[in-house]
């Protein structure tokens, strides 16, 4: 088994499209860091404005602590599209260049070449989550300096010291992981169920775009769809930065994806185990 996935490693990370995510990545964060170091002073002045005159505040509050809060919370809506460029073709771009069937004469179980599969599909969302989360966090800070993470919702002010906040952002990139297995188990399915690479990162994406947009409506007819829509529980991650953290709420999030992460994944093995290879 080991093998096996050391060698859908290899194949993973030999394709060119699997660094279009780290490279977007890698471009992306440095430019969004700049546009706040040029434009701290007036995002700090809109904060400041919000709090009207009831606190008194010192240092940057556009540090490089809150910069990667909001890197994350802007980022995270298109990180599933860069996770479904290579979990869409980890099965469906080897049926597409034949080399599926051959794959498949030698003497291991169809289960465990597609557990190795998925384990290097998964294997590479937690590496784009981590390299995201690690590459804003440094660069932030060592661009806008360290601070605490002031933070402005509905729900009121939270101000948290900087040295809590690596905590809360390591939980939240853990709920990060969390749900992009989700999606990954998604891709993974569409991936299975198809001998090209496109139809797997149309599919998830409009599953996604459905999905979101009901979660969005405000219907009440709607609303127990909407509550166990595996997208309404996508805010899983921001739970990290809310105090006291709501761990009712993360219950009832990880119980709904994982879930939906285990159907994805128990049909994916089922049509596969049953699918003809053709070609």
């Amino acid at each position: 088994m080991w093998r096996l996935f050391i060698n859908e490693c290899i194949k993973v990370f030999s394709r060119w499209r699997t660094y279009i995510g780290f490279g977007a990545i890698a471009v992306v964060v440095p430019l969004v860091m700049l546009g706040f170091s040029l434009g701290g002073s007036a995002i700090q002045r809109e904060m400041l404005n919000e709090l009207g005159d009831e606190f008194i505040t010192t240092g940057n509050l556009a540090n490089g602590m809150w910069a990667s809060y909001m890197l994350l919370n802007a980022l995270f809506i298109h990180i599933p599209f860069l996770i479904t460029l290579v979990a869409g073709d980890i099965v469906a771009g080897e049926g597409t260049s034949g080399t599926l069937r051959i794959y498949l004469t030698r003497p291991v179980s169809r289960t465990r070449i597609l557990t190795a599969k998925l384990l290097a599909a998964a294997g590479y969302s937690t590496a784009l989550v981590a390299f995201m989360g690690i590459l804003s966090l440094v660069v932030g800070n060592a661009w806008l300096g360290i601070g605490d993470v002031f933070l402005l919702d509905d729900e009121g002010i939270l101000i948290l010291p900087w040295d809590l906040a690596l905590g809360r952002f390591g939980l939240a990139y853990l709920f990060a992981f969390y749900i992009m297995f989700t999606v990954t188990a998604l891709t993974f399915l569409f991936s299975v169920l198809v001998t090209n690479a496109i139809g797997p990162i149309v599919g998830t994406m409009a599953v996604l775009i459905v999905s979101t947009v009901f979660t969005f409506m405000d219907i009440d007819a709607l609303a127990w769809l909407q509550n166990n829509l595996f997208t309404s529980h996508f805010v899983l991650w921001q739970y990290a930065f809310r105090d006291p953290i709501p761990w009712e709420l993360v219950r009832e999030s990880v119980l709904n994806l994982g879930i939906y992460s285990m159907i994805f994944v128990a049909l994916a093995f089922v049509l596969f185990r049953r699918k003809d290879i053709l070609t």
